[in-house]
């Protein structure tokens, strides 16, 4: 009988006590000089994105959260940024710790995208009030370019027809 109300009381009190649970999303990771990294997550209508980023060293991070899909890091070769990128973000954070805080105005899936620009490595704490976000890779390797698709495929084709018919005469 004693074991019973001990059950009893022990099975109350862990459905009284809290669990510990995380709302948000959390991401560490060290970059290098240049180097970007991105994020995607749907927000809806009024949804408030709120993004923090802080850094164990003298990292410069620059912070942009985009309405489109990036097609491009907008990093020079020097490592600095290109002015375009300021036209492109609907809005942008400079400062030594980055930090978002935006309500959309419409329902799509927006980007994120943390660049180091100088002062790494470094590692870089990401924290996001949202806790579906993706991490998301920009391919590094260009688009095909299609006049050169073009006439690899007229070259092949040709060859493949050159060599059937010397084949066929041969017999």
């Amino acid at each position: 009988m004693k074991r019973t109300y001990l059950a009893i009381t022990l099975l109350t009190l862990m459905a009284l006590i809290p669990t510990a649970s995380v709302f948000g999303f959390e991401h560490i990771d060290n970059i290098n000089d240049g180097i970007s990294v991105y994020f995607l997550v749907q927000l809806d209508v009024g949804e408030n994105i709120e993004i923090n980023v802080t850094h164990d060293g003298h990292g410069n991070f620059t912070l942009f959260l985009y309405d489109t899909r990036p097609t491009e890091s907008f990093i020079n070769i020097d490592k600095s940024l290109n002015p375009a990128i300021f036209d492109v973000a609907i809005v942008y954070s400079i400062d030594d710790d980055p930090y978002i805080n935006y309500t959309v105005s419409e329902s799509k899936i927006y980007y994120i995208e943390l660049i180091l620009i100088e002062n790494g490595p470094d590692t870089f704490f990401f924290y996001c009030n949202k806790d579906d976000l993706t991490r998301y890779y920009l391919p590094i390797i260009p688009g095909y370019q299609i006049n050169m698709l073009i006439l690899t495929v007229i070259l092949t084709s040709s060859l493949i027809f050159i060599f059937t018919k010397k084949f066929k005469k041969m017999q």
